[in-house]
């Protein structure tokens, strides 16, 4: 309990601008803010607190890991993100709840937000700006979470098969300063047998159904999605792909005609058909 009052009454006077030659920084007073209402909620959980605007993060595996989580994890990443994807900054905080015990993630997501059907790994409430995260089973959906969190501001309408490919595709990643890439993970043998079977829809499918979260599709719809950007990453296209997709979203909304565009003078079924060739080989 001292600790979390010490941390908080540290920070405060530089979040608010307090001292000399010292500029208010708005984000950074909006987290106060934040802060000021959580407060006794947790304090009463014991949970420690690190303010990193646009970050409020709080976690209940100590101040140590808390800082690991910030520095290695959530910063290296919003970095690289920014530096290749992102040019809007968040202008409202983000809270990032850490929990290393599963009982108390499962326990504090239905009692402070109302969640009966708790995801094992976590989740982002947009509506809301919080994530919540099961990071006993590892830093992978924080970082998918912090894609959406921030994609937010940047890219506010993505249309879902979009939105979650990317997100999921650095569900498993490596960072390297500026640099975040993806790799394969354990969406992929469910693609492949899906492939193998003839169970896939076509790519153009994909892209121009709205309905992304349709309940017999969503499993192979993410694993769809998600190594069709890798598929991108991999012939160095995705990061040309985000820029163009975002500035012409207006009159291309689901993102279909970037893509013939950058792949012309190959078809979106020629393309279709390398892409999976490619899935298979892996």
């Amino acid at each position: 309990m001292m600790r979390y009052t010490l941390l908080v009454v540290a920070l405060l006077p530089m979040m608010l601008g307090v001292g000399p030659a010292s500029k208010p920084d708005p984000i950074a007073a909006q987290c106060a803010q934040l802060l000021e209402r959580w407060k006794d909620r947790l304090a009463a959980e014991r949970l420690t607190v690190v303010l990193a605007p646009p970050f409020v993060l709080a976690g209940d595996g100590g101040l140590h890991r808390l800082e690991r989580y910030r520095d290695g994890t959530i910063l290296a990443a919003q970095h690289a993100l920014r530096a290749t994807y992102f040019d809007a900054q968040p202008q409202e905080p983000i809270l990032i709840f850490l929990f290393e015990s599963a009982e108390l993630y499962q326990r504090l997501a239905r009692q402070w937000f109302g969640e009966q059907d708790v995801p094992h790994f976590g989740f982002y409430r947009h509506r809301d700006n919080v994530m919540l995260m099961n990071v006993a089973t590892g830093t992978g959906t924080l970082v998918h979470e912090l894609v959406h969190a921030l994609m937010k501001s940047d890219f506010p309408d993505a249309p879902g098969w979009f939105n979650e490919g990317l997100a999921s595709l650095y569900e498993q990643c490596t960072l390297d300063g500026q640099t975040i890439t993806g790799l394969k993970n354990w969406r992929l043998p469910a693609l492949k047998k899906a492939i193998q079977e003839d169970r896939l829809r076509p790519l153009s499918e994909l892209i121009d159904d709205p309905r992304f979260y349709r309940e017999d599709l969503t499993g192979l719809n993410y694993a769809q999605a998600r190594y069709l950007l890798l598929y991108l990453q991999d012939k160095g296209l995705l990061r040309e792909y985000y820029r163009r997709f975002r500035a012409a979203r207006g009159e291309d909304p689901t993102g279909r005609k970037t893509l013939e565009y950058l792949i012309w003078p190959q078809s979106l079924d020629d393309f279709d058909r390398a892409w999976r060739a490619w899935v298979l080989a892996l």
